[in-house]
């Protein structure tokens, strides 16, 4: 191998498996390239890092005397997407402080905005945006989707809207474009994240497999009408993305939010061998979340036959159809089997959805055995969960023992109080009502219990 074609053997790096880039970089050692060759360093080290081997990429990054820009931003590349977002900023920062006089780019300035939104910093995110306005000649496109996407993740709507706007539409990829959808969707503005998605259709910008998951993630979230969510199958079918597994499994879940059962079981029926077990995962739960337990059990079923292995998240959504149907054998046999045959531990979900089971059932006794029993403490959710079916039950002796044991566990937490106090209200117990009232009052952040519950509904869009 000649010092030629490994002055070149950068642009074939991303395709060589590790090994074989530990043998390029053992022949470039003995020929001499390296470290003179920066550019086959940094493709080297972006090849480390891809596979995980962050120190053999630091320690190569270390024996280089003279680095430039592009080496400096690949290893602040290689820590932020390797999930080390303290060590990029070190990075970042080193690199501020270097002799040769390297400051960061627009490049830099892209991997360092991912690791803000990996620690969910604004304050970073909002000094980074600074340092690059005042640094930077020209923000490229890749550093304003990334604040966008930093703004949008770190709660900052109104930043995200500004970048974006500030763009301009023929400036705007379809990365831009999801961004912004996302960042409505996340901060809870679902119907502002549509009127995007119809703008960016208006602008004739190619919709791709993340931006129609952005969408359909939007439609779920809007507990959308039949028509809005036709309307969203119909994009995915004009873009050639009904048979793409991730978006399947996406309309499964809105349809089954819906109460389309029927279109989630044909849009299931027919992705065929493209089948996943997040597939079988939103299927079961579509069946689960309205109230068809046997059919989720008959998938369940299927599921095992043609060879998948079950995971937490599925017995977690076939236990609770088990709940929504009260199939309270079935859903012993299901826990029971998670634990003895597959060998998984149970979160406390998992426990939660046991005890609801036992709780939707009438099985208050069994439900306290079941939680006494539990080698995990429970959580103040799972004691509210019995104390409000004893309370539906009518057990009062045995709701006032599981609120003692809630109270004494969250003495601040308002809801605590509201309940015990139906619960005695419900039992005509006026003067334990009182002193539960009174109780409520001297504690410590209560004061949100008196505010007044708010419903809505939609009609004619409104």
């Amino acid at each position: 191998m000649s010092a030629t074609v490994l002055r070149t053997g950068g642009a074939i790096l991303h395709a060589l498996s590790t090994a074989s880039a530990a043998h390029l970089h053992a022949h470039a050692l003995k020929l001499g390239v390296l470290p003179s060759c920066l550019h086959l360093c940094s493709a080297l080290l972006k090849c480390y890092a891809a596979s995980g081997r962050i120190a053999a990429a630091r320690q190569l990054f270390d024996e280089i005397p003279l680095r430039d820009v592009p080496l400096w931003n690949a290893l602040v590349s290689a820590y932020a997407r390797s999930g080390h977002p303290r060590n990029a900023l070190a990075a970042a920062s080193a690199m501020a402080r270097d002799v040769a006089g390297c400051r960061p780019n627009n490049v830099s300035v892209t991997s360092l905005l991912s690791v803000c939104t990996q620690l969910r910093s604004s304050v970073l995110g909002r000094e980074l945006h600074g340092y690059a306005i005042r640094n930077v000649p020209v923000l490229d496109l890749p550093v304003l989707n990334a604040l966008v996407n930093m703004y949008g993740k770190c709660g900052w709507l109104r930043d995200a809207r500004m970048v974006f706007t500030g763009m301009g539409v023929g400036m705007r990829s379809a990365v831009s474009w999801t961004s912004m959808i996302n960042a409505c969707c996340q901060n809870g503005h679902p119907a502002e994240a549509l009127e995007v998605f119809e703008e960016m259709r208006i602008a004739r910008v190619k919709v791709d497999e993340v931006t129609l998951l952005a969408v359909i993630s939007a439609c779920t979230k809007l507990d959308c009408t039949p028509g809005l969510g036709d309307w969203v199958e119909e994009c995915a079918v004009e873009n050639g993305f009904l048979q793409n597994t991730h978006v399947a499994n996406a309309l499964i879940h809105m349809h089954g939010k819906m109460g389309r059962v029927k279109r989630s079981c044909e849009i299931f029926d027919s992705m065929g061998a493209v089948k996943t077990v997040v597939s079988w995962t939103a299927m079961i739960q579509a069946l689960a979340m309205n109230g068809h337990g046997v059919a989720a059990l008959v998938r369940f079923t299927q599921m095992l036959r043609e060879g998948f292995l079950p995971d937490e998240v599925i017995f977690l959504c076939v236990i609770n159809a088990c709940g929504h149907s009260r199939l309270v054998s079935e859903g012993h046999r299901l826990f029971k089997s998670m634990i003895e045959e597959y060998h998984i531990t149970p979160w406390m979900e998992h426990y939660g959805s046991m005890v609801d089971l036992l709780c939707r059932a009438g099985w208050l006794d069994e439900a306290f055995e079941f939680v006494l029993a539990m080698p995990v403490t429970p959580d103040p959710v799972i004691w509210r969960v019995l104390a409000g079916a004893c309370r539906d039950h009518g057990n009062a002796s045995l709701a006032r023992r599981v609120m003692d044991h809630v109270i004494g566990m969250e003495p601040d937490h308002e809801g605590n109080y509201v309940l015990a106090s139906n619960l005695c209200a419900a039992d005509e117990d006026w003067r334990r009502v009182v002193d539960v009232r009174l109780d409520m009052g001297v504690r410590k952040g209560t004061s949100r219990a008196a505010a007044a519950a708010v419903s809505s509904v939609e009609v004619n869009g409104e």
